[in-house]
């Protein structure tokens, strides 16, 4: 065996055999019954659109993270241009989107669906990838067998997924492979096939075997609907009682009120609403009923705020958007905590890029070098309490001023000029010499005097 014999598409293989099929098996029927208990897109979207907090945490999560902003960075300089020209031409498909709003898309699916699906365009060839595409993950899914346990192929990798396209798309899709498989790819209804190299798949919080995965609404879902259920309660409760009830007393002692006497008093009370005067025939009295509202309403509202708030790693006052709700004594920490579940959200997503975009970039279009990713650090701080304490370490002499540069560049969207900061340092440094030399020389003159005094004496 040559040595170029150890390489395998791009990937180095130097084992003195072929590795063999793994014995564990990565699905089983177990995982059906699985899907039976996960929650529909379709309910999460809604939830999204309809639940505040769902949708100021999906949001705020969102923009933490764009605002740490990127920066892509290849191996070798001479190829970032090739990386920078394919995604400056990203979006002819589609909604014209560019890069940054690629990334958007991504985040705000992960968080509320779990997922993300970026579709690979390639020439009319297949041999050149040209553009993405953002999927909507509503209508994605697995390719599954009859038993709907997902179909993966030797290597135990997913075979392809399916679109629910409807019924006015039906000549879409790639023809259902039928080698090599642990089972046979049914499609259900309007569904169409994609073979698994044309899509890139983004997960958030995967579980089981790997495939699946959720995002931070689903584990609140039951906690939402109950939220929603007690809200609607407790507002029909209001609007029927926002007037106290008012009960008339007709009649006396002497005289007891007939069904015509109390039907014709009820219409008379009815009036009100439009009236403020009436005058009743016979002996009636007016009294309003005081309504008192379950003290319980608030406290289980927000026994099921809290819980939804814990299951997106977001504390209650940032996701309601409310002060009062925040403990001020443990902001700080929930700010720090909230740094890094974002944080940490946002590193995983840029070594996905790299894996399901970059790295494929590079083997498809055949680019010299592998490019990468780097996410700024996101954080909830202000901007300029940042910049003090960078500021406070490059004069404690921890940092240096270019590494703190390019924080104070970014945070204030300002466009680099290389030229004018070592212009600026130059002038800066002749300026710090011209002083420290007219002190030195101011020094210099007072010694003079002093030994002249001496002298004299």
């Amino acid at each position: 065996m040559g040595f170029l014999d150890n390489f395998n598409n791009n990937v180095a293989v130097f084992s003195a055999s072929e590795v063999a099929s793994p014995k564990t098996v990565a699905v089983s029927d177990k995982d059906n019954s699985q899907n039976y208990n996960k929650v529909s897109r379709d309910k999460l979207e809604n939830v999204y659109l309809t639940d505040p907090q769902s949708f100021n945490t999906i949001n705020k999560s969102k923009q933490l993270i764009m605002q740490a902003g990127y920066e892509m960075r290849a191996e070798k300089k001479g190829v970032q241009s090739k990386y920078d020209e394919f995604f400056d031409n990203i979006g002819n498909i589609g909604m014209q989107m560019n890069l940054s709003q690629l990334f958007s898309y991504i985040y705000h699916d992960k968080f509320l669906y779990g997922c993300a699906y970026v579709e690979r365009i390639y020439d009319t060839t297949g041999n050149t990838i040209l553009d993405l595409k953002m999927i909507d993950p509503k209508l994605m899914d697995f390719a599954r067998d009859k038993n709907g346990i997902i179909v993966v192929d030797r290597n135990q990798n997913p075979v392809g997924y399916t679109m629910d396209v409807g019924s006015r798309v039906k000549d879409k899709g790639d023809k259902i492979p039928t080698y090599g498989l642990s089972g046979d790819v049914m499609l259900e209804g309007t569904q169409i096939f994609f073979l698994s190299f044309r899509i890139a798949y983004f997960r958030m919080f995967s579980y089981g075997n790997r495939f699946e995965s959720v995002g931070i609404i689903e584990p609140a879902i039951k906690d939402i609907d109950r939220k929603h259920k007690i809200e609607t309660a407790t507002v029909n409760s209001i609007y029927n009682t926002a007037a106290y009830p008012i009960i008339a007393y007709v009649g006396d002692n002497q005289r007891a009120a007939s069904q015509s006497l109390m039907n014709s008093t009820l219409d008379a009370m009815q009036n009100l609403n439009y009236s403020r005067y009436m005058v009743f025939q016979h002996p009636t009295k007016l009294e309003t009923l005081e309504v008192k509202h379950s003290e319980q309403v608030d406290n289980t509202l927000r026994y099921f705020r809290a819980n939804q708030s814990a299951a997106s790693g977001m504390a209650l006052g940032f996701s309601i958007g409310t002060g009062e709700a925040i403990n001020r004594s443990t902001l700080s920490t929930q700010q720090r905590m909230l740094d890094i579940s974002l944080d940490s959200e946002a590193r995983n997503t840029a070594e996905e890029f790299n894996v399901q975009i970059l790295d494929v970039l590079y083997r498809v279009n055949g680019y010299a070098s592998k490019a990468k990713v780097i996410w700024g650090d996101v954080a909830a701080e202000d901007k300029s309490d940042k910049v003090r304490r960078l500021l406070d370490s490059v004069n404690a002499g921890v940092i240096s001023p270019e590494e703190a540069r390019t924080y104070i560049l970014k945070s204030e969207d300002i466009l680099e000029n290389k030229e004018s900061f070592i212009k600026h340092n130059k002038t800066l440094n002749t300026n710090k010499e011209k002083k420290l030399n007219d002190k030195n020389t101011d020094e210099s003159k007072e010694y003079d005097e002093d030994e002249s005094k001496e002298e004299d004496n």
